[in-house]
């Protein structure tokens, strides 16, 4: 169970302009969006705009796609019009290609190298006789050349025209031949063997000796080659890391998707941006509500621009919910600071129930607060309140404020009141305690921790000392050293004036332990009011008996339990507000979150659901 809030999250949204009260509407259905402002996020967004520069991008793509191919897209989506989010995208493709294209380029001709060698290497392999001396080849001109042409296995050679002497051989995937001669000769056979789908290649200067040492030779060059070209891919994706072509590419991505899909616009037509926040925090309602409505539209959740406060979100169950109003009695809960409506759906109802005991009564609070509920919301508190009632009622033995019809589970109020009285003072302590201790979280999650420790720490100290010395005095000397603990803590961060600055610490430590003192002993009231409760029932049951007549009595005993459940209910009502807020949430509670306000539904949306 956390009891911490949640900031949320924003959003921005792309959609038709023709489209966008229909989107708006099917935001505002979800109950999931707060609409705001920021920059120029009213501009609206023309199309073809996007696609110039769109063109640029597939320029690049076609260019430098095989060196981004393997990379998984990451969207970023950064906070901006499409049209700058596309323009902060190419510019990280602009300098990704600006430190890579010469790394691209040695890798290009490493590929045609290797490809040429390749085929070298292919038809050394099928030089059987192994008779020829690559080194007079390579030595060979300037006057006379030697050239190796590769053609379609089935290539058919003719005469060959001119002075040429050579050899050939094939493999299974291409014809050889290796020829020497005049270049003017040479060059006129280049013609008609490219005619015929095939290809020149000049053999290496380096490649010298007979077969298999040449073999060795290439095959070691390729290896060299294989080397270099990792080397260099490496280099390339450590690039595409350091400019987060990841990002750029997924944000891309999504723009052309949505520039794609939209198809049943005008190229002409203008988009929508919308922003805002949403408490959609795994981002998966958006998205799908607008897919549900038919929504040309394209949602995504980037970092909140600068200087935008985001409203919290209270992540409570259904149950605790119509609590959440105490809390805000005094403030929305900040991201460091507890949300306590989960205890306070524990604890109001505990309170009211123990003030307001009653089998009878407690049940007409909850049958109201079931018939209500969808008129009035808030009136839910009133089911757990009846029940909470209704169980103590069977503690005290209470039913429409009769105490003969039942038997008392635990006692009658009225019998034994200084029992009744004593279990709400400890509960208070206890109270107070856990709002201490919610400080406490509070000043971790700020970061204070250490001064919570040093000064906070030691009132919480003194206080249980000064409790535990009811019982037992003795622990008045952990009160002495609670008081040193404070007194050491608060005058190490005084600074100039130690002497004013320790009179205002102790005189802020007197306030702080009457403060938990008499808020303790405030919680008595509790049982005050069970007492008061028990008593006012019992005064109308003695006035219905009196009268002597059944109709009467009944009459009377409806009237009295009609004044109780009104009266009371709401003195009862009160006073637990009151515990609540003012010996408990402001213990921890400063409010200093922004309250999340979600659309309103349009009204004619409401009408038609009802």
């Amino acid at each position: 169970m956390s009891l911490r809030p949640s900031r949320t999250r924003w959003f921005e949204l792309l959609a038709p302009r023709e489209e966008l009260a229909w989107v708006v509407e099917t935001l505002a259905r979800t109950r999931s969006v707060e609409l705001e402002i920021h920059s120029d996020s009213n501009v609206v967004v023309n199309l073809p705009d996007l696609q110039e520069q769109m063109v640029e991008y597939h320029h690049l793509a076609q260019r430098y796609q095989e060196y981004w191919k393997h990379i998984e897209l990451q969207p970023e989506m950064v906070s901006g019009m499409p049209a700058q989010i596309l323009e902060i995208a190419l510019t990280r493709l602009r300098k990704w290609v600006a430190a890579a294209g010469p790394l691209v380029k040695h890798i290009e001709s490493l590929r045609a190298e290797r490809g040429e060698l390749m085929l070298v290497e292919s038809m050394l392999k099928v030089d059987v006789e192994g008779k020829m001396d690559y080194s007079l080849l390579a030595a060979a001109g300037p006057s006379l050349a030697v050239r190796l042409f590769v053609m379609p296995p089935a290539y058919r050679l003719k005469a060959i025209t001119g002075n040429l002497l050579y050899c050939k051989c094939s493999s299974e995937q291409h014809a050889f031949l290796l020829a020497a001669g005049l270049p003017a000769d040479l060059e006129t056979f280049r013609n008609e063997v490219s005619a015929q789908k095939g290809r020149m290649l000049t053999l290496p200067a380096w490649l010298h000796g007979r077969r298999e040492s040449a073999l060795g030779q290439v095959h070691q060059r390729l290896q060299r080659i294989h080397h270099r070209r990792t080397r260099l891919r490496r280099q390339t994706d450590a690039m595409a890391r350091s400019y987060k072509l990841a990002g750029a590419l997924g944000d891309i991505s999504r723009l052309e998707w949505f520039l794609t899909h939209v198809t049943a616009l005008p190229i002409s037509a203008n988009f929508a941006w919308v922003t805002g926040w949403t408490n959609d925090l795994d981002g998966q309602r958006l998205p799908q509500a607008l897919a549900d409505a038919h929504a040309h539209a394209i949602v995504h959740y980037p970092p909140a621009p600068d200087g935008l406060r985001p409203p919290m979100v209270l992540q409570n169950p259904w149950w605790a919910r119509p609590f959440e109003l105490f809390a805000g009695m005094l403030g929305t809960p900040a991201d460091d600071e507890a949300d306590p409506s989960r205890l306070v759906a524990l604890l109001v109802p505990l309170l009211f129930g123990y003030m307001f005991g009653d089998v009878g009564q407690g049940f007409v609070l909850l049958l109201a607060g079931l018939l209500l509920q969808h008129r009035w919301p808030l009136l839910r508190i009133l089911i757990a309140n009846g029940a909470a009632s209704m169980l103590f009622g069977v503690v005290f033995g209470s039913v429409f404020g009769r105490e003969d019809v039942i038997p008392a589970l635990w006692v009658h109020p009225i019998e034994q009141p200084l029992a009744v009285l004593a279990v709400p003072l400890v509960v208070g302590v206890l109270v107070l305690l856990l709002g201490l201790l919610l400080n406490a979280l509070g000043a971790w999650w700020r970061g204070e921790l250490r001064h919570w420790l040093q000064v906070d720490a030691a009132v919480l100290v003194m206080y249980l000392s000064l409790l535990a010395a009811l019982f037992m005095p003795g622990s008045l000397a952990v009160t002495m050293f609670g008081l040193g603990w404070y007194l050491a803590g608060s005058l190490g961060n005084i600074g100039n004036k130690p002497l004013a600055r320790a009179a205002t610490a102790l005189g802020s430590l007197v306030e702080q332990l009457m403060q938990l003192l008499i808020n303790s002993i405030s919680f008595v009231r509790v049982g005050a009011f069970a007492l008061a409760h028990a008593g006012l029932s019992l005064a109308f049951t003695i006035m219905a008996e009196s009268t002597g007549s059944l109709v009467a009595g009944l009459l009377l005993m409806l009237l009295g339990n009609v004044i109780v459940i009104l009266l009371e209910g709401l003195v009862v009502t009160i006073q637990t507000t009151r515990l609540v807020l003012f010996e408990f949430i402001i213990r921890f509670l400063r409010g200093s979150g922004r309250t999340f306000r979600p659309l309103l539904i349009p009204q004619h949306v409401i009408a038609t659901r009802e």
